[in-house]
């Protein structure tokens, strides 16, 4: 179990207290003091946790109004929250993510397919369709200091070798295949259990700052009695559809040959033959989540 499992106390949760408890006792310290910009902040990222996305936005655009110094924070999350909806719409088979090379793969293409399968309910032509591009994916190998594998993947099967990738508002594809190293900080806030700010250098040498999503896709929707854990990233549960289905809620989790990690387990993982400690800096701009 990573040390990461739960949200710590110092990260805002209060012992005991469910979310919508918490949210409406930050709520209420707004309602006091509507002009104080310091409670804004921690009630716009318990909203992120529970995917009130309209809500969120409109704490941070008058956060950003209180207090000019956090616009480029504003804009940052503003640009995360259009790149959630936008993976949302993707991962209902609606729109396809935007990708870095024009060359998409076929085998992600056949990912795409069978997300638009599943979307008409084919539920055949989906298994099909993703057990072609699943046998046609790459086996990609790595390491994160005492963690070596021979094979990498998302533990949702909708993903497998993809590494989801969020920059500038746009949701990506990337294949884990293009991916020789990337460095994600321990979480320090609320907001980085629902995106985890990283550094991608892909095999090329092109470095790519931005967020990695720390939690699956309809996590915040789950009619579940362990919601609140899902929507924290606590854990991760499983649901499985048709025969090659597997589909994750709550915490991110890569699959490997030599065990499951949460997200923020691999840490400065290196892949193929991407060299240790080649990891860069991270430099996502505005985007530690300040008090």
């Amino acid at each position: 179990m990573s040390e990461f499992s739960k949200p710590r106390a110092d990260m805002g949760i209060a012992s005991g207290a469910s979310l919508a408890e918490r949210i409406e006792s930050l709520a209420q310290s707004v309602r006091a003091e509507p002009a104080a910009a310091a409670h804004r902040w921690p009630l716009f990222q318990m909203l992120c946790l529970t995917g009130e996305w309209e809500r969120a936005l409109l704490q941070l655009q008058v956060l950003a109004q209180l207090d000019q110094s956090r616009e480029r924070t504003a804009r940052t999350y503003r640009d995360l929250i259009r790149a959630e909806r936008w993976r949302e719409r993707v991962m209902l088979g609606a729109l396809e993510p935007a990708f870095v090379y024009d060359d998409v793969d076929a085998w992600m293409r056949g990912l795409l397919d069978a997300l638009r399968h599943a979307a008409r309910g084919e539920w055949d032509m989906c298994d099909e369709a993703r057990l072609r591009a699943l046998d046609m994916a790459p086996l990609v190998s790595g390491f994160d200091g005492p963690n070596t594998f021979q094979w990498i993947g998302d533990g949702d099967s909708r993903l497998g070798p993809v590494c989801e990738f969020f920059a500038a508002g746009g949701y990506r594809w990337i294949a884990l295949s293009d991916v020789a190293n990337w460095r994600i900080p321990r979480p320090t806030a609320l907001i980085d259990l629902v995106w985890a700010p990283c550094a991608l250098t892909l095999r090329g040498g092109a470095v790519l700052h931005g967020f990695m999503p720390a939690r699956y896709s309809g996590s915040t929707h789950a009619q579940r009695d362990d919601r609140d854990e899902l929507c924290q990233g606590s854990k991760s549960v499983w649901q499985q559809v048709g025969r090659t289905g597997v589909v994750g809620l709550g915490r991110k989790t890569w699959t490997t040959d030599a065990g499951d990690f949460g997200i923020f387990e691999l840490a400065e993982c290196s892949f193929g033959d991407g060299a240790p400690g080649a990891n860069p800096p991270l430099d996502t701009g505005d985007t530690q989540a300040q008090p």
